[in-house]
């Protein structure tokens, strides 16, 4: 795919974007979030306040066997199970109790999700295995989707990014099991996007969300690293520049945060864009609150740097919600442009690939 702008989204749109974004092209296939397959990842699940509906669908005449796992925030955590999805089926559960939104269990699948628990939130990931569990397998028939409920009667949806198999043959293995390459190459899975865009209306400054008056717009922006070790139980931390730009392509003075999956170590997983998380620079307003128009865009880079300690250059996926403070108002979720060709490899402090593939090691 050699084009300057990769989309990655829901609905489909054209973005001017700054030559400064255009990067090398690489003949790699990249993940989006309406395709088909044998790799889902949710970047946020919430289980309070609030709730969230998870949908999962199998688009085949055949059964396949799905294993998941949640990393979840307050504390670092996580959870694997699987279960088997028959053909053609499509599930859904509360993340709050594990069962379809209705009370009941979930059906023909072997087992409910795990509940995650009160306050909770966690990052989602689900892919296709043999019947054994022990290999991870070209299935690019998976679907997902998230229905995230907020507070005050609120919600709003996005669909997972998904990963294809590049391998004609479904059921093939994928690799060596117990490791999913995100590499993008012949036998692996779609690599990560170097860069994510998000379109943004205008941030509502407060010291609070529950301040915010009444036609005002809080925006909440979640980012998680693309590769992940579930053996160890360990996540990268990523040093991540938020470039911002106006609506006439103007760069606006920008933020950096330190990205990652515990909270608890001062990254970040889901915050709004007037998060004290955000690290501005000495005398620097803050770039999504003061624009000359009513709206912009953040350009999204992971990046090895000293100013987030231990970090490494791995690729970010997210998703990004605008809520409309007006009570009952709508909360919309906002579909990322992709920007550059699929990041396979994880990047030295110069932004150059080193030998470590992006992967996901879940045994």
């Amino acid at each position: 795919m050699k084009k300057c702008i990769l989309i990655a989204s829901i609905t489909v749109f054209v973005l001017s974007v700054s030559a400064t974004l255009c990067f090398g092209q690489l003949d790699r296939t990249v993940t989006d979030t309406s395709k088909k397959g044998s790799l889902l990842i949710w970047p946020l699940i919430k289980a309070g306040p609030g709730d969230t509906i998870v949908m999962l669908g199998n688009d085949y005449y055949e059964k396949v066997k799905v294993t998941c796992t949640y990393r979840s925030s307050f504390p670092f955590q996580d959870t694997t199970w699987s279960f088997n999805l028959i053909p053609n089926q499509t599930i859904s559960w509360l993340a709050s109790t594990g069962k379809g939104p209705d009370g009941k269990s979930i059906p023909q699948t072997g087992g409910d999700a795990p509940p995650l628990g009160s306050g909770k939130s966690a990052e989602l990931r689900c892919w296709a295995v043999d019947s054994g569990g022990t290999q991870q397998i070209a299935w690019n028939w998976l679907t997902g989707e998230a229905i995230v409920k907020e507070e005050k009667d609120q919600s709003w949806g996005y669909s997972a990014w998904r990963f294809a198999v590049n391998s004609s043959t479904t059921g093939a293995a994928a690799g060596t099991p117990g490791r999913i390459l995100l590499t993008g190459d012949s036998g692996n899975y779609d690599a990560c996007l170097t860069g994510l865009m998000f379109n943004f209306v205008k941030q509502t400054p407060s010291t609070s969300v529950k301040l915010f008056p009444k036609g005002t717009v809080n925006n909440v922006l979640t980012l998680i690293p693309c590769m992940e070790d579930y053996v160890t139980n360990t996540a990268p931390t990523v040093f991540t520049d938020l470039l911002t730009y106006d609506e006439a392509q103007n760069s606006v003075s920008g933020a950096s945060v330190c990205v990652g999956s515990d909270v608890f170590a001062t990254q970040w997983f889901s915050e709004s864009l007037i998060s004290s998380k955000l690290v501005l620079a000495p005398d620097v307003a803050n770039p999504f609150v003061n624009l000359a128009t009513p709206g912009g865009s953040v350009y999204i880079h992971g990046k090895q740097d000293d100013r987030c300690t231990g970090s490494s250059g791995v690729p970010l996926i997210g998703v990004m919600s605008m809520q409309f403070m007006s009570g009952t108002g709508p909360v919309a979720g906002v579909p990322p442009t992709a920007v550059g060709p699929g990041q396979a490899y994880v990047k030295d402090a110069d932004d150059v690939n080193t030998t470590t593939p992006i992967s996901i090691q879940w045994q």
